[in-house]
This record gives structure tokens, sequence and C-alpha cells, in this order.
């Protein structure tokens, strides 16, 4: 009988094991994320709501994996929890309220190579090598040509977008720590996701219930239904495992870089989908940050 032979096999396979296919669906979700927060930003619900659907919905599906895991110490569930589950989602969701779509899009995944580099450096003393450092700076460079698109396409900025603005970044530097966390404290990625899903919702939900503003129950059920299932399943707890594993894999500098390329591709998804135009210094930005996050990878293996 005819077999195939056996270095067909291996490639494909060594692929799947690499932690690249968990990191390129992570890419792909966290670049409708950008799609699906910028229509939520429009809408009714308040950044609290979103928050709490995106954790209410990931902490549901989390309980039926609860018996498969054991959950790491308090205070490293908590710590998750704060900074991938509570932080990220309430200082993006606000941001979304405050500051243009395309402004997120850049600072919050565009600044995270730059926030974990950073962090990576004054907690771990890990200093980033010359091509790394060239990879952040030609990052920092398609930011640069990106938010000064934005601000001679809108005119003016106002204080309220700076502080969008700033949301942002805290965004950035709140998911930089929660990977670092993983790094530091190795766990399978089913139960990473199931921890701060579970800490996070446990911690956020009651808060909301009781103290936060709502609009819930004014949003038609068709606004409600996308953010629990892009929110709440995709990116919560399907996106989180894919990242978690990624993480694990590869390392924390590898898939920040990488994500580097979500504002990439978000902008060119906008073109059709929000019939948003990209100008030539848009996309001159955007390749800068496309070719870096390449480099980055290279200078990081």
């Amino acid at each position: 009988m005819f077999e195939l032979p056996s270095n067909r096999l291996f490639i494909p396979a060594a692929f799947l094991r690499s932690g690249w296919p968990a990191l390129l669906a992570t890419l792909c979700i966290w670049t409708g994320f950008i799609l699906v927060s910028r229509v939520a930003g429009k809408g009714v619900l308040t950044a609290w709501d979103v928050t709490a659907l995106r954790l209410g919905m990931g902490s549901f599906i989390s309980v039926f994996f609860l018996p498969r895991v054991t959950l790491p110490p308090l205070k490293t569930g908590l710590l998750l929890a704060l900074f991938g589950g509570i932080g990220y989602a309430c200082f993006v969701y606000s941001g979304f309220r405050l500051a243009p779509a395309a402004h997120g899009a850049v600072l919050a995944p565009g600044g995270l190579p730059f926030a974990t580099a950073i962090v990576a450096w004054l907690w771990l003393k890990k200093v980033p090598n010359r091509g790394q450092v060239l990879a952040l700076l030609g990052v920092l460079a398609g930011i640069i040509l990106i938010a000064t698109d934005t601000l001679s396409a809108s005119g003016q900025i106002t204080g309220w977008q700076l502080v969008g603005d700033l949301l942002f970044i805290c965004a950035a530097f709140s998911w930089a720590i929660f990977t670092l966390l993983l790094r530091q404290n190795p766990m399978p990625p089913l139960t990473a996701t199931v921890a701060t899903v579970l800490y996070g919702a446990l911690l956020y939900l009651p808060v909301w219930w009781f103290f936060l503003p709502s609009t819930l129950s004014r949003a038609a059920n068709a606004e409600i239904a996308l953010q629990v299932l892009y929110q709440g399943v995709l990116v919560v707890f399907v996106a989180l495992l894919l990242y978690a594993q990624a993480v694990r894999q590869l390392g924390p500098q590898i898939v920040a870089l990488t994500l580097g390329m979500v504002p990439v591709l978000a902008s060119l998804a906008a073109v059709p989908l929000l019939g948003e135009p990209l100008s030539l210094l848009a996309l001159a930005g955007l390749t800068a940050v496309t070719v870096a996050a390449v480099l980055g990878v290279r200078a990081s293996r």
C-alpha cells in the first residue's frame, strides 16, 4: 500500500503544535473585535454593560470546564482577572465611547508591543535586542503616521478624545501585564482562561449590578446578541484560550509584535465593511506597522 513519506507529515504537524495557528486565529478574532467594538461604541449599551456581557457569558461557558482544570492560587487568579479580564475590558470599551474608533485600533493593539517591552524591561529586567528595538521604532512610526492622518482628517481633537486615547494606552499596558503574568505563571491555556473569566466575573458583576450605570434594558435584542456572542464567546473565551496557548509556546514578545498587525487588518476590513476609506498617509502607517511586526518576530526567534 502506498504511504506518504514521513517528512511530508512532519511539517504540518510541527506547525500545528508550534503555537502559530493559535496566534493567527487570535489575530483574526482581535481584528473582528475592533470592528464589533466600533459598532458598540455607536450603540445604546454603555461600556460597563459590554464588559458585563463579556464576562457574564464567558463565565457561564467557563463553568462547564471547571471539572477539567485546577485553578491557580487565589492571588494569581485575581491578578489575571484584574488585568486580563476587568482592566483591559473597562479601559478599551470606555475608550471607544470617548475617542474615535480608529484611535482604538491603533493605540490598543498597536501599542501592545511597546507596553509589553516596557513592562518586561521594568518588571523582568529584560532588555530588547537590537532587532526588537528597530521593530518597535517601526511600529512607533506607523502609529504616528496613522494618528497624524486621523487628526488631519477630523480637523480637531477634544479633551474627551484625549481621555479616550489615554484609556486605550492603559488597555495596552493592562494586557501587557496580563501577558507577562501568563509567562511568569505557566499553566494550561484552558486553566488560564477559566481562571481569568471566572474570577473576573465574580469581582466585576456585583459592582456593575449595584453601582454602575446601565442601559441594558433599552438596548435592542440584536445589539445585545451581537456583543454577547462576539465579546462573550469569541473574544473573552475562544480568543483568550488561543492567546494563552500562543504565549505559552511562542513567548510574549513574538505574540505582542504579531498582534501589532491588528490595526492594519482592522483598517483594511473597515473599508468594505464600514465604508471607511484609507488615505495614502494611513496606508503608509499601516505598511510601517506590518513590516515592523514581521521584523520583530524574526528578531525574537
